[in-house]
């Protein structure tokens, strides 16, 4: 997903995006909208309806699908049984924060949807954490988009690299001293 994408074909991107990916459609979304492109409404709201269906087909996926896609790997049943008692014992913490937790946008809500958990929870739940998701990472979209479009900003981007490069030398510099003193 690009920002052309996002600006030619507007809130159906960002839904799409927002279904399969995530993060990025949403981020590219919210820096549209600091350009003008969009209003925060349609951003939030396509960000919301593309993260809720995403979820939601997933966790239908793991209900309806999960028990024979496990059946022909056997291989994953006692990570899953195992993944599942986990899942189901922490579910509120699970619940609340799975979609912010890197790659794991699909595998999570498939693994609920192959538990015992009950629909009707997974859905409120999914559609308060949708909600609060879309309008955080619409925000730090804009404010993204504000930054990175500000001339004087633009200026200091290779500055703010470089110190970025040398930060980041110095860490491993010092890493590697502790090592040697350990």
């Amino acid at each position: 997903m690009d920002m052309h994408s996002i600006a030619q074909y507007g809130p159906v991107a960002i839904a799409l995006g927002a279904f399969a990916e995530g993060e990025t459609a949403v981020l590219l979304g919210g820096a549209g909208l600091a350009l003008g492109l969009f209003d925060f409404w349609t951003v939030a709201g396509a960000a919301f309806a593309g993260s809720l269906a995403g979820d939601q087909f997933f966790f239908w996926l793991g209900r309806t699908r999960g028990s024979a896609y496990l059946a022909r790997h056997p291989r994953f049943g006692d990570r899953v049984a195992r993944i599942s008692r986990l899942l189901l014992r922490h579910r509120a913490a699970f619940l609340g924060t799975y979609r912010f937790i890197y790659g794991m946008r699909g595998v999570i809500p498939f693994a609920f949807g192959v538990s015992d958990l009950n629909w009707r929870c997974f859905f409120l739940i999914n559609l308060l954490t949708a909600g609060f998701w879309s309008v955080l990472f619409t925000v730090i979209g804009v404010h993204a988009g504000k930054f990175l479009t500000d001339p004087s900003v633009v200026a200091r981007l290779p500055l703010l690299g470089a110190g970025a490069v040398l930060l980041l030398g110095l860490c491993l510099l010092l890493r590697r001293r502790l090592k040697h003193q350990s």
